[in-house]
């Protein structure tokens, strides 16, 4: 199974931010979403619905990453606060 992927599905570059995912997001949720394509023939609705899946899918994933990345660069910058906080705490008591 070839590896998807989720920029390109929701046509983003990949240094990208979350509020242009949602932005992408919500176009192309508009424009492929089932209830949007009920006029379309049997096939292009089904091939809407099957796009409609795949940009959902791409949202979940990309969203989730990059808040994950998010939280890990806030721990990172929190333990580097303590760490410098306590360096800077043994030098005052020596």
């Amino acid at each position: 199974m070839p590896k998807i992927n989720y920029y390109k599905v929701l046509k983003l570059m990949r240094n990208t931010t979350i509020q242009k995912i949602k932005q992408a997001y919500r176009k192309l949720a508009l424009l492929y979403h089932p209830d949007k394509n009920v006029k379309k023939s049997e096939k292009e609705h089904q091939q809407a619905e099957q796009k409609f899946i795949e940009i959902q899918e791409a949202y979940d994933i990309l969203l989730n990453n990059h808040k994950d990345i998010k939280q890990k660069t806030q721990r990172q910058k929190t333990k580097k606060k303590i760490n410098e906080k306590m360096m800077s705490d043994e030098f005052k008591n020596k």
